[in-house]
């Protein structure tokens, strides 16, 4: 028995010794750095749990970032690439060597009416959010000041010679426009130039004795001209907060503005509002196209926020521009819907206004129309019908295309500095003070009869 128990035990040994000697062969394989996949396969056996767990956290590393730490994706704008052809068209064929904007080769001298609508654009376009070389953009906004002479909006060629009212105040908010763009430190338009340039104008262009925007010794004012004049002030006093400058108060003046234009231009028997006042044989003038409808609507606008009154409320203007003038497929035609005189420009301009109203599936109808049947050759048409694309036309197209998103941020700056209902009414704020000195009046003779009893 103990014999067979030393067989065994020397069986178990050898196997023992065998097992130790492959071992040894092994470790000295692995330590010779031949057979790789021998040593990784070594590995593997020794390591099974070690090695599970590095290649689970290995596959979090990638897939956790994955989901849980990517960055918000890059949302580009759908008229990205349409407003870039645009300004490299506008770049390549109307700019000239100075980098001034022209109207076409064969008018190559600049003028300032087109500066001042060059400049508002890119500030709209800016505004709205959408990608521009920073630099080049504050290049053509500050040429607007080019167009100013002594604090007058001159034609480019002759510094003396003034351009006509509907630009002084097209200008005039082209520079407000521009100050919220331009770099501040560099004080290219300073609220003090913007001051001085609306003091001027309406020194220049105001009748005392009218109360209406005219050119002197005119005997014709026009719409238009009030239109836009309230809504450079109307703009100017919501944006700054500024209730009065050199003795002018805006919501008065904006008020008798109105009042003027109530009295001129509109029969509030027939509902019509008229293009034109013949001063010297008092007499109203031709229907307003809507050109001068879309500039009042948004002029109704600006001014309803101050609590100034009209007949008529810019709604029902802008829904009077529909039912008159937009087609059923959504073009804004000139004299009527059944005229063929269909421009961007009145196309743009309404959707600026739609959307300044806060009525987004108009402005999108009408502005999808432009994108549709004005675009060509990656600018703009000046007409439905033609082929015209001017450097006018294209910068027109880009004010439709930047308006939507420019009205959102235009209508917050400007609630900021909506006034209260009663402190928008000097009348009121007048007749406050007249009640109270009467009542203390009233209230100190009664004291005075009492104490004499």
């Amino acid at each position: 028995m103990k014999k067979q128990e030393h067989d065994d035990s020397l069986t178990e040994i050898k196997k023992a010794r065998k097992y130790l000697e492959e071992s040894q062969k092994n470790l000295a394989r692995l330590k010779s750095g031949k057979g790789v996949k021998r040593k990784f396969r070594f590995m593997l056996k020794e390591n099974t749990l070690l090695v599970i767990l590095l290649s689970l956290l290995l596959i979090l590393s990638i897939v956790l970032p994955v989901f849980f730490l990517r960055p918000d994706p890059i949302i580009r704008d759908p008229m990205q690439e349409h407003v870039d052809t645009t300004i490299n068209l506008i770049l390549t064929n109307f700019t000239d060597n100075s980098g001034l904007p022209i109207f076409n080769e064969t008018l190559q001298t600049p003028s300032s009416e087109l500066l001042i609508l060059s400049s508002l654009t890119y500030s709209l376009i800016s505004q709205a959010g959408f990608e521009h070389d920073q630099e080049d953009f504050q290049a053509k906004i500050s040429q607007i000041i080019n167009t100013l002479e002594n604090d007058t909006f001159v034609t480019y060629e002759n510094r003396s010679e003034p351009l006509q009212i509907f630009y002084q105040f097209l200008g005039l908010y082209a520079l407000l426009q521009s100050k919220f763009i331009l770099d501040a430190s560099l004080d290219i338009i300073s609220s003090a130039m913007i001051q001085n340039v609306l003091v001027k104008t309406l020194d220049s262009y105001l009748s005392n004795e009218k109360w209406l925007i005219i050119q002197p010794s005119s005997n014709s004012s026009y719409l238009i001209d009030q239109a836009m004049a309230i809504w450079g002030l109307a703009s100017y006093r919501l944006l700054t907060g500024n209730s009065w400058v050199s003795g002018y108060h805006f919501e008065g003046l904006i008020q008798d503005l109105l009042d003027s234009v109530s009295e001129f231009f509109f029969n509030s028997t027939t509902n019509i509002l008229y293009q034109e006042y013949d001063h010297s044989v008092n007499e109203s003038r031709n229907h307003a196209e809507v050109e001068d409808l879309i500039f009042f609507t948004v002029a109704l606008a600006k001014a309803e926020r101050l609590y100034t009154y009209f007949d008529k409320s810019s709604y029902n203007v802008h829904q009077q521009i529909i039912n008159d003038f937009v087609d059923d497929e959504w073009f804004v035609h000139a004299i009527n819907t059944s005229d063929e005189e269909v421009y961007i420009k009145n196309q743009a301009f309404f959707t600026l206004v739609s959307y300044l109203l806060n009525l987004g599936n108009v402005g999108i109808e009408v502005q999808n129309k432009i994108t549709e049947s004005f675009s060509m050759n990656k600018g703009f048409i000046e007409k439905v019908g033609e082929e015209d694309i001017t450097c006018q036309s294209c910068l027109y197209g880009l004010v439709a295309l930047a308006s939507k998103n420019w009205s959102v941020i235009e209508n917050e700056r400007e609630s900021v500095n909506i006034p209260s209902s009663t402190a928008s009414s000097p009348i009121l704020i007048s007749i406050v003070f007249i009640v109270i000195a009467v009542v203390i009046k009233v209230w100190r003779r009664k004291i005075v009869v009492k104490s004499r009893w």
